[in-house]
């Protein structure tokens, strides 16, 4: 499952396209979750909340076991991905990749 930000989004905005991602996991049960962040955004306060209250237990009952990000080797937003990360890594495999194949590349060796 591959979940591109093409742009900023808050609330709303942010949580209906996590949303729809989390309901194709939840048909596509056991599949690798990646993020494409490298038009990436600080989160407020509330969807890091949400984020973590909610998003993240719902995507760990889909089975899924791996979430990718495909970012440059250095970002704009690393405080924001080392704060995900260090919360996904609680239930998933992390892996980082500068493009899809990248990752998908890292995801085969895992």
């Amino acid at each position: 499952m591959l979940h591109v930000w093409k742009k900023e989004a808050h609330y709303d905005d942010y949580r209906e396209p996590v949303k729809a991602s989390l309901e194709m996991l939840k048909d596509h049960a056991g599949s690798v979750f990646i993020v494409d962040a490298r038009n990436g955004f600080e989160d407020v306060k509330e969807d890091v909340e949400w984020g973590f209250s909610y998003f993240l237990p719902e995507l760990k009952k889909t089975g899924c076991k791996i979430w990718g990000f495909i970012l440059p080797k250095v970002s704009d937003i690393e405080g924001e991905i080392d704060l995900w990360t260090q919360e996904i890594e609680k239930n998933f495999t992390v892996i980082r990749g500068e493009s899809y194949a990248d990752v998908l590349e890292k995801v085969l060796h895992e």
